[in-house]
């Protein structure tokens, strides 16, 4: 099965348990309080265990796997792009050691590189994080899977989703407002997310 799959999900935030059980296809929102927010993205790149439950990657079990060999990559609230860094090194952040052709690529495809010289705080907040998602995608082998971490207040992230979506990559939005979520044109996760004993 593609994309990315929550299967019987239990994680802790607040020192409440929480339990979501759904699959993303191409992509989802999940509405969540901020902390069961972090929380949740945390266990999906593999920063924190669940509870008990499973992350599946296309089909793969990833859940005992450590962040870096999961093919999921996160992308935080406003992007957490390195200020005194350009756009351009920002990407090639994200390859570890940089490769030039792989971060041009990069560029290319989320349109950045008229912006390849400019800091995070010469950009549009759209543009900050179609440059996180560059950085995400930026790695050896494209990940199956991006987590965007959007926040009532922060800039509306439908075009950093719309990028993700683009190159082939399921995206999961992890929200704190239904009606931001709606607006971003991904659907709802059906299975909302419970108090699990």
């Amino acid at each position: 099965m593609k994309g990315l799959q929550l299967h019987a999900l239990v994680w802790e935030a607040a020192g409440t348990r929480l339990r979501v059980d759904g699959g993303v296809t191409e992509s989802a929102v999940v509405v969540a309080a901020p902390a069961a927010g972090s929380a949740l993205a945390e266990v999906l790149v593999g920063l924190s265990p669940p509870v008990r439950g499973a992350v599946r990657l296309d089909g793969r079990d990833v859940t005992g796997l450590p962040p870096g060999h999961r093919g999921i990559t996160l992308v935080p609230p406003g992007g957490g792009l390195l200020p005194h860094l350009t756009v351009e090194r920002n990407v090639a952040y994200g390859c570890g050691r940089a490769h030039r052709s792989r971060v041009r690529r990069r560029l290319q495809d989320l349109q950045l590189e008229s912006v390849r010289g400019l800091r995070p705080h010469e950009l549009s907040p759209v543009q900050r994080l179609q440059v996180a998602v560059a950085r995400a995608l930026c790695r050896e082998s494209l990940p199956g899977a991006i987590v965007i971490e959007d926040r009532r207040g922060e800039t509306l992230c439908r075009a950093a989703v719309a990028a993700a979506r683009g190159q082939d990559v399921a995206v999961l939005v992890i929200t704190d407002s239904p009606d931001r979520g709606a607006a971003l044109g991904v659907p709802l996760m059906p299975e909302a997310i419970t108090d699990a004993p």
